[in-house]
């Protein structure tokens, strides 16, 4: 968000101040300036990314760290080896049988349809209120991200601290289904118009949640949970590709009736899938890995039972002089 709120920022320069420099237009110097930032960008990643405990990024982490992120990870049995245990045919074969898989695929589907942020509504609107000129359109565009950088702490922290996840992502798509009704509406009144368009990020504030609910689900094998997230992400995003095309085509602009209610039943379709199905299943799977550990420690208990009731006699046994 703080990305597409600096490239509007960017672009309302641009517009303003590059426009016909060098005979060319300021939305061309845009992809210029682009193209350059994407350089010291692709450097400080390779320093700045911390990397996994596997495969750590030693200039960013210090031992002590790394020994702290192990032990954390380990403290909620969550899986650190990489390495692939299993043949290929056989990791495919057990992840094609995991219900998980195609549950958390649906449920990322349902995400990235309920977002409308990036089909241009809000800079139509604007455009089609002939008050602004485009600089000035570009600088407005960018307070829908700006409060997105608000809702996304707001919404982040709550999960935690209020009403977990399930809660945080039920707050944030009622905020964006309630705007995404108004946009559908339409003939509200202009001040609903820009509450709307500028509530359009609560749909991506609990991206966060959502795909850190998912590893928590996906912890206990690193391996699966790679390929599982690479999945699901892949497929829900691909969906986008061709959705956006049939329920925001450009001729339909500023106003996409088409688009917010297909967003709007998004929202609800993910809070439903939530709460009637990532939610039970996550706490059938907590409750399955808490009875498989406490069977280990009795059976551990067990063999130490026996072995001390057998200690005395084999001690005879074994040594028949001590007779």
């Amino acid at each position: 968000m703080l990305g597409t709120l600096t490239a509007g920022l960017i672009q309302s320069g641009a517009s303003a101040n590059l426009d016909g420099v060098r005979g060319m237009a300021g939305w061309r110097w845009m992809f210029i300036i682009s193209a350059l930032m994407t350089i010291p960008v692709a450097i400080a990643g390779v320093f700045v990314w911390p990397g996994t405990p596997a495969k750590p990024n030693k200039l960013f982490l210090s031992d002590a760290e790394l020994e702290l992120a192990v032990k954390r990870l380990k403290d909620i049995k969550s899986d650190t080896d990489e390495r692939i245990k299993l043949t290929r045919l056989q990791l495919l074969r057990k992840i094609a049988t995991d219900r998980r898989v195609y549950a958390l695929t649906i449920w990322d589907i349902f995400f990235w349809n309920a977002g409308s942020s990036g089909y241009g509504g809000y800079l139509l609107w604007l455009k089609s209120l002939k008050r602004f000129s485009t600089p000035k359109i570009n600088q407005l565009g960018t307070t829908a991200p700006a409060l997105g950088i608000f809702y996304v702490l707001f919404v982040n922290f709550s999960s935690d601290l209020l009403w977990g996840p399930s809660g945080a992502i039920a707050f944030a798509h009622a905020w964006n289904f309630t705007a995404m009704v108004i946009l559908a509406t339409w003939n509200v009144p202009e001040a609903a118009k820009w509450f709307a368009f500028n509530s359009t990020y609560t749909q991506v504030a609990m991206s966060s949640v959502l795909y850190g609910w998912a590893n928590d689900i996906l912890r206990h094998d690193a391996t699966e949970r790679s390929v599982i997230l690479t999945f699901m992400n892949l497929i829900a995003q691909s969906t986008t590709a061709w959705t956006g095309v049939l329920v925001f085509p450009t001729s339909e602009g500023p106003r996409f009736l088409k688009g917010w209610t297909f967003c709007a039943v998004n929202s609800f379709l993910l809070v439903l899938c939530t709460y009637c199905l990532i939610g039970p299943m996550s706490r059938r799977q907590e409750r399955k890995l808490e009875s498989e550990a406490s069977s280990v420690v009795e059976s551990q208990d067990t063999e130490r039972e026996r072995g001390l009731a057998k200690g005395p006699t084999d001690v005879t046994t074994a040594d028949p002089v001590l007779v």
